[in-house]
């Protein structure tokens, strides 16, 4: 297995195992153990909030479901959730975009450019059947390295954690 790997089934499923836009954090916590609390989105709410496991950053609801799933592959060493145990995952970073765009297209996962507001050295393609936008950066002269591959909820109906339902700590 490789950080490619786990891209391509993420751009393909919008999903790494039980971690995926409207699970309930329950889900993910049962996989792969308690993730790392990175805190509050806001400075003004307790909800949401981001939480990870390595470099796969996720939001969670005050319903406690997850809303967003970003992962970073900026850096030099990418670490990732295995489904099926608690251990992260170690691998090199700088995957490039032809690298990226010929996995994905080999399992058949169709790409699309995002235009609308993309910044200046930024290139992103969005895979048609998932919704995962996998974000590139492009410097001149270079094959453009991805910065990010992300999955967000664009519409969400929150309903309160039922009374007595386990918060993991995440009530915090």
């Amino acid at each position: 297995m490789s950080a490619l790997d786990v891209l391509v089934r993420f751009g393909c499923t919008a999903a790494i195992g039980p971690l995926r836009c409207g699970a309930a954090v329950d889900e993910a916590v049962e996989a792969f153990g308690p993730p790392w609390e990175m805190g509050p989105v806001s400075r003004r709410r307790r909800w949401p909030r981001l939480f990870a496991y390595g470099d796969a950053e996720f939001c969670v609801c005050r319903c406690r479901r997850i809303t967003l799933i970003s992962v970073q592959t900026w850096r030099d060493v990418i670490e990732l959730p295995v489904p099926g145990t608690t251990a992260l995952a170690t691998f090199a970073g700088s995957l490039t975009r032809a690298q990226v765009t010929a996995e994905l297209g080999a399992v058949g996962c169709r790409l699309s450019p995002v235009t609308l507001g993309q910044p200046p050295g930024q290139i992103a393609l969005r895979a048609g059947a998932s919704g995962v936008v996998f974000t590139f950066r492009a410097e001149a002269g270079c094959e453009p390295l991805l910065e990010n591959a992300g999955h967000w909820s664009s519409c969400h109906v929150c309903t309160p954690p039922a009374v007595g339902a386990a918060d993991h700590g995440f009530g915090v």
